[in-house]
């Protein structure tokens, strides 16, 4: 992978870092207003999306098998008393997924990356046609989508922007 791709990878993670300083355990879950999805569940998707990452890598997932029903495509936050991990625990899966993947590129065969977008989505392999085109938005864009929700959650519960 480039250069660029790695930086904007690590940009991510710090951004989402710094938009959870000031959320505390119990804000985690608050949905303020309907279909605005809570923090908990933006850092758990994003966390499995790093297993995901890994499997187009040929690497073993990491994370619990119930995360990928929690957090997974097609899922919904769950209710306010639904025990979700801890924001700490999110926030290391996330951290930690993002260095897995970092460390799986250097050993990934370039041409496993050509094959066909293994996702069933029409919308998704028509955008990304290749594993190594998958990759790379669940890398960038796919992230900063998922920020820009929780952007908007701390928005919605009073607090100001960070840029």
């Amino acid at each position: 992978m480039n250069d660029p791709l790695l930086r904007l990878y690590d940009f991510t993670l710090g951004y989402c870092q710094r938009l959870l300083e000031d959320v505390d355990e119990e804000q985690m879950q608050l949905q303020p207003s309907p279909g605005v999805n809570p923090p908990a569940w933006i850092v758990g998707h994003l966390a499995i999306c790093t297993d995901f990452a890994l499997g187009l890598l040929g690497e073993p997932k990491r994370l619990p098998a119930e995360w990928s029903e929690e957090f997974g495509p097609g899922s919904e936050p769950l209710s306010q008393q639904h025990p979700y991990p801890s924001k700490a625990e999110l926030l290391i899966a996330l951290k930690e997924g993002h260095a897995a993947v970092v460390a799986a590129l250097p050993r990934v065969d370039p041409e496993s990356l050509t094959v066909p977008n293994p996702i069933e989505s029409a919308v998704l392999r028509r955008a990304f046609p290749t594993a190594g085109d998958l990759l790379a938005h669940l890398m960038s864009t796919h992230e900063s989508f998922h920020l820009g929700h929780l952007s908007n959650w701390r928005r919605q519960m009073g607090r100001p922007p960070l840029f």
